[in-house]
């Protein structure tokens, strides 16, 4: 584990070093200006994970109806396997406690074995199957979600 990580609201110094991190990871990334938008978005949660002050990940949530959201999580090639995604899994569902919202949802790859043995490890259930839910390549999409005692409730 990197114990020099350290997880802080995203700002709009991270947004250069995020839409790498996004190319790198996904087929359909987002842009900077998509992730920027997110700055002033009331119910958008993104915390930027930071190595040695360098960008080494991003998660982002929105918070609607007494639920978070999981929009994306992607850690740099470069700082995987350190830890930093369970860092940003566990201030992201904190946040998510914090504000009271009942619930914390996302879907994940199929294929993303790596991803999915995380949320089992932090505590997320596996619900359900979303067939064909992702593109380039088409697969299916494991939906997970974490309940928390207390929260609101729809």
């Amino acid at each position: 584990m990197n114990d020099d990580v350290i997880i802080v609201p995203m700002s709009p110094a991270h947004i250069a070093a995020i839409a790498r991190i996004e190319a790198e990871c996904f087929a359909q990334p987002w842009s900077a200006r998509s992730l920027e938008e997110e700055l002033n978005v009331p119910s958008a949660v993104f915390l930027t994970a930071l190595s040695g002050g360098e960008v080494a990940g991003y998660m982002g949530a929105h918070h609607l109806g007494g639920c978070a959201y999981v929009c994306n999580v992607a850690v740099a090639r470069a700082f995987r396997r350190q830890g930093i995604a369970a860092k940003l899994v566990r201030a992201q569902t904190a946040a998510a406690r914090e504000a009271g919202m009942s619930e914390i949802t996302l879907e994940v790859r199929h294929s993303n074995a790596a991803a999915r043995a995380l949320y089992e490890q932090s505590g997320f259930e596996w619900i359900g199957t979303r067939p064909r839910f992702y593109s380039d390549p088409t697969e299916d999409a494991e939906i997970y979600t974490l309940t928390f005692g207390g929260g609101s409730n729809l």
